[in-house]
């Protein structure tokens, strides 16, 4: 193109007609070279700073390495609450954008619909994903039957937060460690004698992050959910179940932790009503967004016989029926956030990719760093049954919480419920 161009521009004007008519060729050319940047819908369910950060970065690529290679990426951002159910049915209608980012125990469910599209072994080194550079967990978490559906962007292991204004306040060294569940029994029996409406530590009672929490203490205590074969609970489920659901009723039957379920407990642990916080490191943009908060983040402490933690990540997806311009414009895209890593974990996020952890940018995140322990990290496995899985857990918790189980019931009643899911598979 460049060189007809200057071959035409070097050719004798001769009459205004042709003059004319090159001009038009000439810029007929050029809208045609200008209309080959590729269009990728990309479709994202953060919301909040998470939202903003994404929504920069998009940005940032179109006006730069985008711009370069010719591939914009159109972002719609759809709220958690609507996302899976709107992508689900965009996909069954063969009519889902051409990238899109879903959590890691949702991949699994997906390819086996035939919703998703496996990466080529030509994708994968597109993408710059080399194992040995990321994660393992997060690595293998994109993993399905062993092909690869997943390129990871993060993880988010839970962790806890702790209010230095209470610890202080308590009697409490602010920089003290919380490495074991007997320093967070005393420093939370401590806040606790402050006052009726202080407590010591906060965990949810409902919802999803019940069965995080409940993971992350009993993978302490058992490193396997399931059995080698797929088919049952581990062998030393029910022991490991109930030991982690005792420390968990222990804080409630103490009352260290508040019986009610407070959905905006970042309010109360604001307002230096709550001590600790057990939570995830994505609550990390909203602490530190809440003016005169002074908090600490630590690791989840070694509850059992090791520390481990749950995680959970982020990963692109390509839905099927994206072509195969649009796949090649999308991994572009994928490769470029992986190496612009840092503004994302800004938000509150750990990179997948080990490099990044190690680099001097990150380590100035202290809170994030302080939690980016890749062998902490366990991810839940990678099968169709695994979110049917997380709601027999979260059921079973909350009936617990709610005095309608013994921990020894509800962990006898968590594996058979388990294993009515995974018969179904």
């Amino acid at each position: 193109m460049k060189d007809w161009i200057s071959r035409q521009l070097k050719r004798p004007a001769v009459r205004l007609g042709n003059r004319c008519a090159w001009a038009a060729t000439f810029l007929s050319l050029v809208s045609a070279t200008a209309a080959t940047a590729t269009t990728v819908d990309f479709w994202s369910p953060f919301t909040g700073p998470d939202g903003t950060a994404i929504d920069q970065l998009v940005k940032q690529f179109n006006e730069t390495d985008g711009k370069k290679a010719d591939v914009e990426i159109k972002l719609l951002i759809i709220p958690w609450e609507q996302y899976y159910t709107k992508l689900s049915v965009a996909m069954a209608a063969r009519k889902a954008p051409a990238l899109a980012v879903v959590h890691a125990h949702r991949i699994a469910g997906l390819a086996k619909q035939g919703a998703l599209e496996a990466l080529t072994p030509a994708e994968v080194k597109e993408a710059g994903l080399e194992e040995a550079d990321y994660i393992p967990a997060v690595f293998s978490a994109g993993m399905v039957n062993g092909k690869r559906y997943g390129v990871p962007i993060d993880a988010f292991p839970r962790n806890l937060y702790y209010n230095k204004a209470l610890f202080k306040q308590a009697g409490i060294d602010p920089n003290a460690p919380l490495g074991t569940l007997d320093d967070v029994m005393a420093a939370a029996r401590k806040v606790r004698a402050l006052g009726e409406d202080t407590y010591g530590i906060f965990f949810r009672l409902s919802g999803a992050p019940t069965a995080r929490d409940f993971y992350s203490i009993y993978w302490q205590f058992d490193d396997k959910l399931l059995s080698a074969d797929g088919k049952d609970v581990d062998p030393g489920f029910d022991a490991a179940a109930t030991k982690a659901m005792n420390i968990m009723k222990g804080f409630l039957d103490e009352k260290l932790a508040s019986s009610n379920d407070v959905q905006q407990y970042d309010r109360l642990f604001a307002q230096n009503k709550i001590g600790i916080v057990m939570s995830q490191i994505t609550d990390l943009a909203q602490f530190e967004a809440t003016p005169g908060l002074e908090f600490g983040v630590v690791p989840m402490p070694k509850f059992g016989t090791r520390q481990v933690t749950f995680a959970l990540g982020h990963n692109f997806v390509v839905p099927r029926g994206t072509n195969s311009e649009q796949r090649k414009a999308g991994f572009v895209f994928t490769k470029w956030v992986s190496e612009n890593a840092i503004a994302w974990a800004k938000t509150g996020k750990v990179p997948a990719k080990i490099s990044v952890i190690k680099s001097p940018d990150f380590q100035k995140l202290t809170a994030q760093s302080a939690v980016a322990i890749p062998e902490m990290m366990q991810f839940p496995p990678s099968i169709v049954a695994q979110p049917d899985i997380d709601r027999v857990v979260q059921e079973n918790l909350e009936a617990l919480y709610g005095n309608r189980l013994t921990p020894k019931d509800a962990a006898s009643a968590m594996a058979a419920a388990i294993r009515k899911e995974l018969a179904k598979q």
